[in-house]
């Protein structure tokens, strides 16, 4: 049996969240930061490490981070404030050349499950150069692997944008249909009402 490409986990938690009245990541969910449930639940898919970008309030989203997961790598934007593409950008970039893929999880996404990402996976592993995508509310987007063919599409995101549209134009993509994806963190009253 074939070794598995090596799939790295890269988590997004730079932004100020504003809606939300305070930085998202360090949010608490069944009793740990929104970063640290995230970091966990990228971790058990994911053989090639686990990478976070953190920005605003970076030293204690890191803080928060490296408690949950010792070995992840913190990745500092600096540059947080202009979105979400700088991020996805400054984490492909990390990685080491033998990564083949990378799982992309935003860290107000905490309901969806390792179960969910093990899915995500498995379509992925079927055929590794193409895209494996969650299927949610009409579309495909994040938690999504990303293979490295990709990433020059992606590196020339800019602005507040995330892969949704390179994910959108990748005809052979694959799309797992994942309906926590859909409850993302933009408000208190949002992090209220998950289970």
């Amino acid at each position: 049996m074939a070794t598995a490409p090596p799939l790295a986990g890269l988590v997004l938690a730079a932004g100020a969240g504003r809606r939300f009245g305070g930085p998202k990541p360090l949010a608490r969910y069944r009793g740990e930061p929104l970063v640290a449930h995230a970091l966990r639940s990228v971790a058990g898919c994911c053989d090639a490490g686990v990478a976070v970008v953190v920005g605003a309030a970076g030293v204690d989203v890191a803080a928060a981070a490296r408690g949950a997961l010792p070995a992840a790598r913190v990745l500092t934007n600096p540059d947080w404030a202009t979105g979400l593409a700088g991020s996805l950008r400054m984490g492909l970039a990390a990685q080491p050349a033998a990564v083949a893929a990378v799982l992309v999880l935003l860290a107000d996404q905490p309901a969806v499950t390792p179960a969910d990402l093990a899915a995500l996976r498995a379509a992925w592993l079927v055929d590794p150069a193409r895209i494996a995508a969650a299927g949610f509310a009409g579309t495909a987007g994040v938690p999504a692997i990303l293979p490295r063919g990709t990433w020059p599409a992606l590196a020339a995101l800019t602005g507040d944008q995330g892969a949704r549209a390179v994910i959108a134009a990748a005809a052979d993509r694959v799309v797992v249909p994942l309906p926590n994806a859909a409850r993302d963190v933009d408000t208190p009253d949002d992090l209220a009402g998950l289970p």
